[in-house]
């Protein structure tokens, strides 16, 4: 069974980053102490696609440093259907059928190479050529090849929300829809399911696949969908709920929709085990029999994207009980606090930060606020300044910053008994007996609030801080310290919801590069 963190971790990162894997074809000389992996690309004609290179080290033990580092590819198999540009960091000679580019790579960097193919406005859907690839550092070469396919350009669109709900334990229905925003009918599409453990793909349909903790799962549809029509699904996505999942929390679940090829090309490589249901097909409302056809390729990937929303409904809450902190010194001294909350139950209390859909400043459910007469030196990461009258967003937000007397805290996925602190090392100006500040947890259906505020004390006269009821942290005289029961990963927990309430991974960074997003 999954632990937890490393659950969070599959859905956020590891889904995501499997789709890098999923995409990249590797191939290696047998002289090169790395691999380059690269991606096959369908073009529509008079359209731009992009393509990545990347080599890395094969040898994980040791550290390789490339240094002057050259690429070169063989345009003259594709010359005829399309061209082929670097786009940016590289100093590169240009030719109708060759590319040469060099750059110097930082040590503890391995290369990137970012290029565009835009398919010549006469070629012809099904018409193929391959990029000849090399890549030479430190006198080494290792090789690959990419391929290149004309095809049908065609749009795929969906409704960018959905909204379901289920109680601890049961079952939300999602509604999905897809329509034909082009000109073209549109032979075939994949619906790509993401979501989280705690609100999982919960289907045993026949045309769907899923890994077994239905957090990545696809759905492949042989529905002719023809030019400006929609069509929904036959029922509902089930998604489950976990029975610990927390009356109130809403959870992600991204549906992204491709096109058969697309799909194909993306995932042929996918590595994660996923295994068909066995019931009945998940149908679209209206099919018909797919004739032959050229390869397809979807020219606007940015609005075939619907971010689910599930809502937790029912009476099951968490408890949030605060634990304060002292610390004592002189002038100028910097001493450090830990204030911290532990779960008591019986839910568990969901991710709530950065990448968070919809998540406001004073949504973020602890709040920390500065003992008088000191100064923050060093806030930890998962905490920001609170000020509400200025605008938020959380990904520029400046996290971690010191110097602030109020502070708000993104909390990680924590389960029933699990303790969350936050590291504070505070600047003494001015020696002043009780000098108090507190930490204060808010949070939806919170059944006991008695709990929810804890002092920060500075400088105690009283062996608890004031805090009395022994929640006031222990009062030595250098810090406090509370201990800590799990690890601050709030940079990865964050990055790894970006990932999944953006729905992108690695081969949509390469794929999708029309709207530049970089993960």
């Amino acid at each position: 069974m999954l632990t937890h963190s490393t659950r969070r971790w599959l859905a956020g990162l590891g889904v995501a980053g499997a789709f890098v894997a999923a995409s990249a074809s590797p191939a290696v000389a047998a002289e090169a102490p790395f691999e380059i992996a690269t991606h096959d690309l369908l073009v529509a004609p008079g359209h731009t696609d992009y393509g990545y290179v990347y080599a890395q080290p094969t040898d994980t033990e040791s550290e390789l440093t490339f240094g002057r580092t050259s690429v070169d590819v063989d345009l003259s198999a594709v010359a005829g259907i399309a061209t082929v540009e670097p786009t940016w960091g590289w100093t590169c000679d240009v030719s109708p059928t060759k590319l040469h580019c060099e750059t110097d790579v930082e040590e503890g960097q391995s290369p990137w190479f970012d290029y565009m193919v835009t398919a010549k406005d006469d070629a012809k859907p099904g018409q193929k050529g391959s990029l000849a690839i090399s890549i030479t550092a430190g006198g080494k070469t290792a090789k690959a090849t990419s391929a290149v396919t004309i095809a049908e350009g065609v749009d795929l669109a969906s409704d960018p929300t959905t909204e379901g709900s289920g109680a601890p334990g049961g079952t939300a229905g999602l509604p999905a829809a897809v329509r034909n925003a082009g000109e073209t009918p549109v032979d075939g599409a994949v619906l790509v399911i993401q979501a989280e453990y705690l609100a999982a793909y919960g289907g045993d349909f026949s045309n769907c696949k899923s890994d077994e903790w239905g957090m990545a799962s696809f759905c492949k549809f042989d529905t002719k969908i023809e030019p400006n029509k929609a069509y929904k699904l036959s029922e509902n996505l089930p998604i489950k709920v976990a029975p610990e999942a927390r009356t109130d929390a809403s959870f992600p679940v991204v549906l992204n929709w491709w096109t058969t090829d697309d799909w194909e090309l993306a995932f042929k490589d996918w590595f994660l085990d996923v295994k068909p249901g066995k019931g009945e097909q998940l149908r679209l409302v209206e099919q018909s029999v797919q004739s032959a056809r050229a390869p397809q390729t979807d020219l606007d990937q940015s609005n075939d994207t619907t971010i689910g929303t599930v809502r937790v409904t029912g009476g099951n809450h968490a408890d949030l009980s605060t634990k304060g902190a002292t610390a004592s010194g002189k002038k100028g001294d910097e001493v450090t606090v830990e204030p911290s909350f532990t779960n008591l139950g019986p839910a568990t209390l969901e991710y709530l930060g950065q990448g968070t859909p919809g998540l406001r400043l004073e949504d973020l459910p602890v709040r920390v606020s500065v003992p008088a007469d000191t100064t923050v030196v060093e806030a930890p990461f998962d905490c920001v300044p609170f000020a509400p009258e200025k605008e938020w967003d959380p990904w520029t937000a400046p996290w971690g910053e010191p110097g602030a007397k109020e502070y708000a805290c993104q909390v990680l996925e924590s389960w029933k008994d699990d303790d969350t602190s936050y590291s504070f090392l505070l600047r003494i100006d001015k020696v002043v007996p009780d000098a108090a500040g507190a930490i204060t947890t808010s949070l939806t259906g919170d059944p006991n609030k008695s709990n929810d505020t804890a002092k920060i004390v500075i400088n105690p006269t009283s062996p608890d801080g004031g805090n009395g009821g022994g929640d006031g942290g222990d009062g030595d005289g250098d810090g406090g310290s509370l201990p800590i029961t799990g690890q601050s990963t709030g940079l990865i927990a964050g990055l790894g919801a970006l990932l999944l309430a953006a729905g992108v991974g690695g081969y949509l960074v390469a794929k999708r590069r029309r709207t530049r997003f970089v993960a």
